[in-house]
Formats: structure tokens, sequence, C-alpha cells
């Protein structure tokens, strides 16, 4: 009994150890299905993926060049610290060493390092070159450096608004690195490599490189030297008076060429980040602004042209006039006078502006503003340029004439009014400003910017006539103090009162004073507008002529000397 009980005892044994190998075997050949076919696809891409990689190799960015190539924006070699939490060992000693040679918090390595399950992390980025070295030669499993570019601004805080930066990936955020993003960036290289079972890449042969392409270095209008002096000579006023603000832009009146294009307060491009993102705006195209008196060369120009007014013509004009329901009167005048147009201009007659523009009625007006390029970009291709307001005249109340006459309940920008005065300049056509005058590619071709002839908008007769009354202001009007030794200049006053915060009604307070003109007379190759926003002091001492016009008149004269 004993011996059968024992032999169907062995033979259960043998028939569970049979089905228990049978099963296995079975969920072996299944798992194995599994793995070569149904999901092969899945595991043959975590296969690569642990063995071989892709590397981007980053392109070098394209530099930015003044028109005498001095460098405005470059690009450096550092190092970028990255990490393979999978592969960490030791994680407690590199954190510490990590930590005090990248000046990082102990816990903040320790958190990128902790999830096991991501392949890839960073360390630290634009890392100088000595310090990833040192970290090199610990030869940490795990830790890998990688080549990697910084954009770096010789000239720190030079004309920071125009150049704007990059941010950490080196991908414009503002001003001309946005702009021309595509053209600078350049493109990525490739590298195709096998790593070995700690992740270290095993040299590849060339097929598997594909070499990465530099950027093009973008060459500017702009003279370092003439924006390094705009910019002191507007801090210099900024300062003196106490103004918010501060902006000032020289450009070619012939062709549109940008020479400075300047502002205060400004910041450093290496250190932007310390800085409220209020003052990246580049002001010279974003600054909205009711432009007051230097407007009335619009105006006038625009008359003469259609034949509203001759350039000779006689006016009386009472200290006052009415337009619709508002009263408009003149500065410092209180009794009638007769002038002549020019006269207009060169006084700054608030009544006479009002006369010519009434002469003109609402539509013709509003034509002319609209063909001068107001209430539109003027094409700069710089990030961020402001239309400004036009409204239609089918909406304007009765008064709204009158207003537009003296540079009120319209909003423009400093380069679409440099604009104006350089149809002046020139002959009677509008130009459209440009800031670039090569592009380098980097097959060593050079592409140069050719200025655009302009659009013909004003006879030249008309235009010739406002720029005599122009001469006037300098030689014997408002704008005396904007004169150079030697040198025939032509330009407008402004002052400007600004709406109050609520939007009703104008501050008695708060001004901006403004010059516009160009030089020399009889060739104009210099054209300039210097805005100078809520200057502090003496109300009867605040205008454009004694807080503008000397700053203009220092900038023209500096201009002419570098651009001759």
């Amino acid at each position: 009994m004993i011996r059968k009980d024992n032999t169907k005892a062995n033979r259960r044994r043998i028939f569970f150890l049979f089905f228990l190998f049978i099963t296995v075997f079975g969920l072996i050949v299944y798992r194995l299905v599994n793995i070569q076919y149904v999901f092969a696809d899945k595991y043959k891409v975590e296969a690569d993926y642990q063995h071989t990689g892709d590397y981007i190799i980053k392109s070098k960015r394209g530099k930015i060049l003044d028109r005498s190539g001095i460098e405005l924006a470059s690009s450096l070699v550092e190092k970028t610290i990255t990490a393979n939490p999978k592969l960490i060992k030791d994680e407690d000693y590199i954190v510490e060493v990590m930590a005090e040679l990248l000046r990082i918090d102990e816990a903040i390595i320790k958190e990128k390092l902790s999830d096991k399950e991501r392949g890839f992390v960073y360390i630290a980025r634009k890392v100088d070159t000595y310090i990833a070295d040192i970290i090199n030669s610990y030869a940490f499993e795990g830790i890998n450096i990688e080549d990697e570019c910084k954009r770096f601004y010789p000239q720190n805080e030079l004309a920071s608004p125009l150049i704007g930066f990059t941010g950490i990936d080196n991908i414009g955020l503002s001003g001309m690195e946005l702009g021309y993003e595509e053209l600078l960036r350049g493109i990525d290289g490739k590298y195709s490599a096998e790593k070995d079972v700690f992740g270290k890449i095993i040299e590849a042969n060339e097929e598997s490189y594909t070499a990465p392409i530099s950027g093009s270095d973008i060459v500017l209008t702009i003279d370092s030297g003439l924006q390094y002096f705009t910019e002191k000579k507007l801090m210099e006023a900024a300062e003196q008076f106490q103004a918010s603000k501060a902006i000032c832009i020289v450009m070619n009146p012939q062709t549109g060429e940008v020479y400075s294009m300047a502002q205060y307060p400004t910041f450093d491009l290496n250190n932007y980040s310390d800085y409220s993102q209020e003052i990246f705006n580049n002001l010279a195209i974003s600054f909205t602004y009711e432009p007051g008196s230097t407007f009335k060369i619009v105006n006038i120009s625009s008359a003469i042209d259609g034949g509203f007014v001759g350039p000779e013509q006689l006016f009386h004009l009472a200290p006052t006039i009415k337009v619709g329901d508002r009263i408009i009167k003149e500065t410092h005048r209180t009794y009638g006078i007769d002038y002549t147009v020019g006269d207009i201009i060169k006084y700054s007659s608030n009544i006479g502006a009002v006369t010519v523009a009434l002469a003109m009625g609402n539509e013709n007006y509003y034509n002319n503003i609209i063909k001068y390029g107001f209430g539109n970009t003027t094409g700069i291709n710089i990030p961020g340029e402001e239309k400004g307001i036009v409204s239609d005249y089918k909406t304007w109340p009765a008064s709204t004439i009158g207003a537009l006459a003296i540079g009120q309940s319209i909003s423009v920008t400093p380069i679409q009014l440099l604009r104006a005065a350089s149809v002046i300049a020139n002959g009677g056509y509008l130009i459209n400003p440009f800031v670039v005058k090569e592009i380098h590619q980097n097959n060593g071709n050079i592409e140069k910017i050719i200025p655009d002839e302009g659009i013909k908008i004003i006879s030249s007769m008309a235009a010739d006539s406002v720029k005599d009354m122009m001469l006037q202001v300098v030689e014997d009007g408002t704008g005396k103090r904007a004169g150079v030794d030697g040198v025939l200049v032509c330009g407008k006053t402004g002052t400007a009162q600004k709406a109050n915060k609520n939007g009703i009604g104008y501050s008695e307070g708060r001004v901006i004073t403004s010059f516009l003109g160009f030089a020399p007379y009889d060739n104009p190759k210099v054209a300039c507008v210097v805005i100078i926003d809520e200057p502090q002091g003496n109300e009867e001492e605040i205008w454009g002529g004694t807080v503008a016009a000397p700053i203009f008149s220092e900038i023209v004269e500096f201009a002419l000397k570098k651009v001759n």
C-alpha cells in the first residue's frame, strides 16, 4: 500500500512539473513572439534610443555690425552641462561638486537628477569654458558637456532697443534679433552616433555628420560713433530737464538710410533681465504722441501743393479763432497781425495754421495726411512699429480740422514725422526708412540693400517753398537755437500739451517739446528729430525752441562731420 501511494504521488509531481514546464515554456514563447513580432517596432525604437542617438549641433548665430563693421552683436562659444539621470552613480558626491563649481543650490541639482525615468536634463547652460573643463576632468558617468553659443553684445547699451536680444536658446526676442531671426539663426547640424553601455558616444564615420551652417551677418546703416554721441546728448538733456524720456532719429532724407536711432532711458543688452520689460520698446517706432506745431509743415505744404494758398499769400490773423465748439488761441499774441504763409511757419502761428487748414477743407486735408504716410507703418522692418492714429474725416466733429492744423487729435511716431520732414528736404518724395545696409550670407555673397526711389507726393515747388520757410525758422524765427555755425539749417519747433490721463482735455503742466529739421539747406544730407517728453522747469522756458533745438544743433553738427 505504501509503495502504491508513493507511485501516485510521484506521478502527480511529474504531471505538475510537466504542466509547469509547458506553462513556463508557453509564456516564454508568448513573450518572444511579442518582442520579436507584436511589439517589435516599439522595442526597436527603445533599443535605438539606448544604443544610438542624434545630437543637434547648434549653428553659430550671425553677427550684427554697424555700417563700418564694428560688432554690435556676436556669438561666444560656451559650454552646457547636461545629465542622464538613469546613468548617475554616487549622486550625492556629484551634486556637491557641481553645486560648488556652478554656484547652484544643491537642492536644485538634486531635483533635476531625481527622476530616473528621464534620459536627459539640463544642469546649467552658457557655462564658462574654464569651469566646464574642471567638471569634465571628474569624468562623471551620466554627465555630458556640450558646446553652445552665447550671444554677446560688445557695446553693451549702445542702440539696445534697436538691436534687441536673444533668449537662453539663442532665439531672437526683440529688435533686429527678432526681425531678422531667420537670417541670423542659420541651420543646425546633426551628428548620429552609437553609445556604449554607459551612454558615452562612440566615434562614428563622416557620413553620420551633417555640419551646421552659420547664420548671415547683418550690417546696419547705423554709425556707432554718431549713435553714442546721440545717446549721450539725450541722457544729458533728460537729466537736465528731469524728462521722462528722450528720443532722437538721424536719417538721410534722400534715401531713408537711418544713421542713428537713440533713446533715453536705455538698457544693457548683456544683462537685459535686470530691467523692466517696458524699457525694451524702441520708442523711435513705437512711441505715439500728438506732434504739436511740427505737424504744421504737413498742413502748409499740402495747402500750397493743392493750390489752396500761395507761398507769399497774406492773411490778417486775429489772436483767436473759433472752429466748431472750440476756441483756439495764439500762444504769445493777443492782437491782430498780418502774416504771410511763410510767417505762419516762421513764427509758428496757430491761427495761421488753422486758417490754412480751413481753406483746404476736411476731405482734402485728410487725404494729404494719409498721403504723407500717417496712420500706417513706414515699413522700416523693425518689430514693434506702431501705425499711429488718424481718424476718418467722415467722423470728424466740426472742431477736429482746427485741432489737426496745430498737431492735435492725431497720433504719430517719431519715424513717421521725420519721414514727413524728408519729403520737404528731398523735393517732394515719400521715402521708406531702412536700417539694414548689407546682408553677408554664409556662402560669401553680399546682398546690398538698394534704397527705394520713393513716391512723389507733392510738387518740388511746394516742397521748396516750405523748405525756405523752415530756413527762416532757424535764421530768424522760433528755432534760432538749432543753428549750426557755417551751415544753413532748416527746422520747425514743436511744443505740444499732453492729453490728460483720463482722456479729457489737455494738461497745462505736461508737454512734449520737439525739434524737426534737416541740413544743409542747398543739399540736405541729414534729417533729424529730437523729442523730449515732459521736461520740467519754468513754463516760460520749456519750449521746443529752448529744450529740443539746442540738442538738435549739436547732433546735426556732429552728424554732418560723420556722413560727409
